[in-house]
């Protein structure tokens, strides 16, 4: 039975900030006596880079740094036992370690081994790597709570086939984010081209490396793509628009680097392009982000109540690309807000005549309620006002037997209705004679006679002629006294 070790750690996942300790504990069987100089746990740290050119001379270029190097001896004999050994153990990270990455030429990286040192021969190694992650509060520096802006201008033709230029802006809220957070930016585009659209716009968040080697001193750089989207939005010829979306952060992102001694730098930037087509280069604008470990408190503030409106509409959603992703477009293009304006101008011409026509009905409804105007005619005779223009009163020839005339309307002047229901009051042959004795000495007297006959054979039968006759006689008796009075009142003159 071979050697065999197992690192118990008292994480699962061996991921520890600088500046903590690991915990935990070593088994090592052997099935035979080993003759050993030690027996010792080590904690190791370093970056390494190296890579090859090739072409009329082959150049190999290297570089190596050490972070971290412990070591703690668990067996000082000459002779280990075998058997099943256990070995307690706690490892301090120091603070000033960088986080643990990895590119195409160099990475940092650090394990824990459990060497087994043997005189003349090889040593017998086990490892087991684990993670580090430099811590970065993003608090402490008040320049990454601070909002970036970048304007950019691209020609996408020269002379002779002169064009208008690109003008955009790029605005990032904050400097700093960290992993697992949402870059929300801003693009205001200015298309002054006449000619050529923008087809669509893509934001991403990329990775940078930078490789130092030593031997012989050369630089190196790798670019990688964390994370893309594509806002398919078209931004038409002479117009403008402004974009808003958001770039999600990877959750296993490294922070950035700070320190420029190190021969691995890592660093990051959000870059948008503008997707142009016809045969044209896509114009590029970046802006530098920086990757902590704490938030920033403003950002907190912020998720939380966008959070709180996510729950607010679905319990179930939470804040994040899908909520970022809704806001595309805030501004329209020029042919769009052609047509806003003309919709706006037919709501505005409808509701103004919606509100003319009701103007016109409140008006005229005012009109039917008011009193009549005279100052262009006299004012009507009594029997107009009472009775209506549909019989005429200034005949004064008796009707025929037998006849009956229509029913009386009601009049149009409700202000010369002296009466509370003149058809029924005047109906009583005696109170009604009575009532409108007092107008027979006016010179309306054959209008009020005729009103009284009107009013007296209204709506009676067609073979009550006992009660016409009695009507005719009382009508000759007021006639016979009107012509009394008459010489009286010219001998008094």
């Amino acid at each position: 039975m071979p050697t065999s070790c197992t690192f118990q750690l008292d994480r699962l996942n061996p991921v520890y900030n600088s500046g903590e300790y690991i915990k935990g504990r070593i088994l090592l069987k052997t099935d035979k006596v080993k003759r050993v100089n030690a027996v010792y746990v080590s904690l190791e740290g370093e970056a390494k880079v190296q890579w090859s050119i090739s072409g009329k001379e082959t150049a190999n270029y290297f570089g190596h740094q050490q972070y971290l190097h412990s070591r703690a001896s668990v067996f000082d004999n000459t002779e280990f036992s075998a058997g099943t050994h256990i070995y307690v153990l706690t490892l301090r990270i120091p603070q000033d370690c960088p986080s643990s990455c990895a590119g195409p030429y160099g990475y940092i990286a650090y394990h824990m081994s459990l060497v087994i040192d043997k005189p003349r021969s090889f040593n017998e190694v086990f490892r087991q790597p684990i993670t580090v992650v430099q811590t970065l509060d993003l608090n402490i520096n008040p320049d990454y709570s601070l909002s970036l802006n970048e304007e950019s201008m691209k020609y996408l033709c020269r002379w002779p086939c002169s064009s208008g230029p690109l003008n955009f802006r790029l605005s990032l809220p904050y400097a700093g984010y960290t992993p697992g957070q949402y870059i929300k930016f801003q693009l205001e585009l200015d298309n002054q081209s006449p000619h050529y659209d923008v087809w669509a716009v893509e934001a991403s968040l990329k990775q940078h490396f930078v490789f130092l080697a030593r031997k012989p001193l050369k630089r190196n750089y790798h670019s990688k793509t964390l994370y893309k989207m594509v806002i398919e939005e078209r931004t038409l010829r002479l117009s403008k628009r402004l974009y808003e979306a958001c770039v999600y952060v990877p959750i296993n992102t490294p922070r950035s680097t700070l320190n420029l001694n190190y021969i691995v730098f890592l660093h990051y930037s959000l870059q948008v392009k503008l997707k142009t087509g016809c045969f044209h280069y896509d114009a590029e604008i970046s802006l530098p982000v920086i990757i902590g470990t704490t938030p920033i408190r403003e950002f907190l503030a912020e998720q939380r109540a966008l959070e709180g409106q996510s729950n607010a509409a679905d319990g179930n959603r939470a804040w994040g690309a899908e909520v970022c992703r809704g806001l595309v477009t805030t501004q329209p293009t020029l042919r769009l807000q052609q047509e806003l304006n003309n919709l706006l101008n037919y709501t505005i011409i409808t509701q103004r005549d919606d509100l003319n026509k009701l103007e016109e009905q409140r008006k005229k409804k005012k009109n039917d309620d008011d009193p009549p105007s005279y100052d262009s005619c006299l004012p009507p005779s009594f029997s107009y006002a009472t009775l209506g223009s549909r019989d005429t009163l200034d005949s004064t020839e008796p009707m025929p037997k037998g006849s009956k005339r229509s029913s009386v309307h009601l009049p149009p002047f409700p202000s010369y209705n002296t009466f509370s229901n003149p058809t029924d009051s005047l109906l009583d042959a005696t109170g009604a004679y009575q009532g409108s004795y007092g107008s027979l000495g006016t010179n309306q007297t054959g209008r009020s006679l005729d009103t009284l006959e009107i009013l007296s054979v209204r709506d009676e039968p067609d073979n009550d002629e006992d009660d016409i006759h009695e009507i005719e006689t009382t009508q000759v008796q007021i006639e016979n006294v009107a012509e009394t009075n008459e010489p009286s009142m010219n001998r008094m003159s």
